[in-house]
Parts: C-alpha cells; sequence; structure tokens
C-alpha cells in the first residue's frame, strides 16, 4: 500500500526554512574560514603587500645610493684632485710639509661612544 500524503505548506516552508539556516551557517563559516584562518587569508596578503611595499622602498633608496655612489666613483677615478680631497678628507692624509688638527665636538664625541658601546654589546 502506498499512502499519498500531502506536505502541508508550513512543512515546506520548515524545511526550506531549515535549508536556508544550514546553507547560511555554512557560507558563514567558509567566508569566516577563508578571510582568517585558511593560508591564503586576508590577513596573509595584506602582511605580504605591506612587505612588497616594503622592499620597492628599499629598492629606491638603494638605486638612489648605488647612482650617488657610481657618481662618486666616476668623479674619484678620473680626477687626481677629486682624489686627492677624498684622501685628505676621509683618511686624514697629508702633503709632506703640513700638519693635520683634528677637532672634534663634544657631540661628535658622544656619538663614537654610544656607537662603541652598541658595537661592544652586539658582540
Amino acid at each position: 500500500m502506498v499512502k499519498n500524503e500531502k506536505i502541508s505548506s508550513g512543512e515546506k516552508t520548515l524545511k526550506k526554512s531549515w535549508y536556508w539556516g544550514i546553507y547560511t551557517v555554512l557560507t558563514a563559516i567558509f567566508i569566516v574560514w577563508m578571510l582568517f584562518f585558511d593560508t591564503n587569508s586576508y590577513l596573509t596578503h595584506r602582511e605580504l603587500n605591506q612587505e612588497i611595499a616594503k622592499f620597492k622602498d628599499e629598492k629606491e633608496y638603494y638605486k638612489n645610493k648605488f647612482d650617488a655612489e657610481f657618481i662618486q666613483y666616476n668623479s674619484l677615478k678620473n680626477n687626481k684632485e677629486t682624489r686627492e680631497t677624498y684622501a685628505r678628507e676621509n683618511y686624514f692624509f697629508k702633503k709632506n710639509n703640513e700638519d693635520i688638527f683634528i677637532v672634534v665636538s663634544q657631540d661628535t664625541l658622544s656619538q663614537n661612544t654610544q656607537k662603541q658601546q652598541n658595537t661592544e654589546s652586539q658582540k
């Protein structure tokens, strides 16, 4: 015997709302999982984009620094007077008939002592 049962509209609505509730909950769980817990989450992408921006800034900084150093290198390579000036200013070279007096300010002394303390603490 086959029973022909009619499903009332209230039961259909209940079943549809039950399915709707499950799909809503599963969709919400999926979205939360993808945003926060997945390996390709929004938070990970945001951190990686910040790191990329930082690297681009560093790249620009080092490119500018390289260009400045290259200009200085060419001027030192091609000009004897520039080489002599550079050696005298940075390495305290002198000519045979002159004396060099190094004047050190209080600020320079305090900076040098801080640098020495930092290098000693790193060792």
